[in-house]
């Protein structure tokens, strides 16, 4: 067997940056050198294989189709060497990065990710929130998907999305039905899920009626639930962003929850990488309870 010493290694780590994050500065700014150092090793290695690796301008490279697949073969090579790197050392360490929308992140998942830190105490969780499609490469990705979008190959299904019409319990008035009563608040909405109102309505069968529309309008889920917690109004709500309000009795749901037919996933170019798989795992793990009857899981929250 002939072992060629002459490989440019460095070269190989800059193209495989490179490709994986998209960009020649964020695998600059990854391995530390500078963007024309990427450069550079790349036309390096170009001419040490004697192939194009990427094509296009300078500012937006696109990778060809043998950088592609070339490309796939270095991820693989060098996470076997990360993974021999850690079986020899005895040690399992590394930045995790997730990416989820805001919202998600701050009322479900970060509540709970000191429980994935004392089950993994050797992963950096690092989230990723900007609500656009993530540039740069995570290992961990939650994604929602609307009702007419199948759930592709490549993901693990988590729970499906329950919602119900909620309003502060302060709102309580003795001598008016929380049913009456939820009708006649202001409604608050959500720029990212306009049409919420009309959706519950014909989920659960109910004529809202033609006049009424959504009266106060928020960028964001959060917004929209702490203007709801602090008594502007009433909204349909996602069961899994304001559970424990509804189980404190902070937040009252007259008529319960219902499946939107949204649903969340997680997905993993790398799903058998060990801290991949750990974090998937307790995701799942996570989310068993809510995969429960409707019925049982708004009892739950009654006790």
């Amino acid at each position: 067997m002939t072992i060629n010493r002459k490989l440019p290694l460095v070269a190989l780590r800059a193209f495989e940056s490179a490709a994986r994050c998209g960009r020649h500065g964020d695998a600059a700014e990854e391995l530390s050198v500078t963007s024309g150092a990427i450069s550079k090793h790349i036309a390096q290695l170009e001419t040490f294989l004697g192939i194009r690796l990427f094509e296009g301008n300078r500012n937006r490279p696109r990778l060809t189709a043998e950088g592609q697949a070339f490309a796939t073969s270095l991820s693989d090579a060098f996470e076997q060497i990360d993974a021999a790197v850690a079986a020899i050392s005895r040690r399992d360490t590394g930045v995790l990065d997730v990416a989820c929308i805001g919202t998600l992140a701050m009322r479900w998942l970060i509540p709970r990710l000191s429980g994935f830190s004392q089950l993994y105490p050797n992963y950096d969780v690092c989230l990723s929130t900007d609500g656009q499609r993530i540039n740069r490469s995570v290992d961990v990705e939650i994604l929602i998907l609307p009702p007419d979008e199948a759930m592709g190959s490549e993901c693990l299904p988590l729970f499906n999305e329950l919602v119900g019409l909620v309003f502060a319990s302060n709102l309580q008035e003795r001598n008016i039905s929380n049913e009456q009563k939820a009708l006649s608040l202001p409604r608050l909405g959500t720029q990212t899920r306009p049409h919420a109102w009309t959706e519950w309505g014909r989920l659960t069968g109910r004529d809202l009626g033609p006049t009424r529309t959504t009266s106060r309008m928020f960028d964001h889920y959060h917004l929209t639930i702490e203007a709801c917690l602090n008594g502007l109004g009433s909204m349909i709500a996602p069961l899994h962003l304001i559970g424990e309000e509804v189980r404190s009795g902070k937040l009252i749901a007259p008529w319960g929850f219902v499946e939107s037919g949204y649903s969340y996933a997680v997905r993993s170019e790398r799903p058998n990488h060990r801290k991949n798989s750990a974090f998937i795992q307790w995701l799942q793990d996570e989310t068993a309870n809510m995969r429960t009857p409707i019925q049982e899981n708004f009892a739950a929250l009654q006790n």
